[in-house]
């Protein structure tokens, strides 16, 4: 019985396999190519995000970086988070 990869189709053995949970056998580097390439985010897929909902997001992630840049810098934790 051989195990071939999911991605690349050639067999899989040793320490390089792993099991991508309902895929199959995959070589680590494939899967992790794959996984660049699909542009997942702990399981979130943000190629399916709508132009809108990507812009959120981004102003959502500037906000925490700001806020964690102003913390770290000896800013006080009241007020409002600042965007920009």
């Amino acid at each position: 019985m051989s195990l071939n990869c999911v991605f690349c189709q050639k067999v899989v053995f040793g320490s390089s396999g792993q099991t991508v949970p309902g895929m199959g056998p995959a070589h680590a580097y494939c899967y992790q190519a794959y996984r660049t390439m699909k542009r997942t985010f702990k399981s979130m897929d943000i190629t399916q995000l709508t132009d809108v909902e990507l812009a959120d997001l981004k102003d959502l992630v500037l906000a925490e970086e700001n806020d964690r840049k102003r913390k770290a810098c000896g800013g006080t934790d009241e007020g409002d988070i600042e965007l920009f």
